[in-house]
């Protein structure tokens, strides 16, 4: 009988999800570079037999496919760097004594 995975540390923890992140665009990349490789080969077919339909439907179906592979690494970059600005936000509201460089360069502008 399997035994469920129970993790010694939260599944939220940052190396946790920097490694996953790094996972995903890792593979991102390697499916773009299928997909560029797919579009040369169609191209190449499209080059020889201009009039080919099916081709060119091919050529434009690998170009979308590598085209969302790099939207893919956007968007988890994107999360990833919103991820890092709410923990910096809730760390901040946290403890109100803690200063920061931003905030005094604030009380300095608002006291002008």
């Amino acid at each position: 009988m399997t035994r469920n995975y129970i993790p010694k540390k939260s599944f939220f923890e940052p190396t946790r999800i920097q490694k996953i992140a790094k996972d995903l665009i890792k593979e991102c990349g390697e499916d773009r570079l299928r997909a560029l490789d797919t579009f040369k080969f169609f191209k190449d077919m499209v080059e020889v037999a201009p009039d080919d339909d099916k081709a060119k439907a091919e050529l434009n179906k690998a170009l979308q496919l590598s085209m969302d592979a790099n939207d893919k690494i956007v968007q988890v970059l994107s999360m990833m760097l919103k991820m890092t600005q709410a923990e910096k936000a809730s760390a901040k509201a946290a403890d109100p004594n803690k200063l920061s460089f931003e905030d005094l360069k604030n009380s300095v502008r608002n006291n002008d």
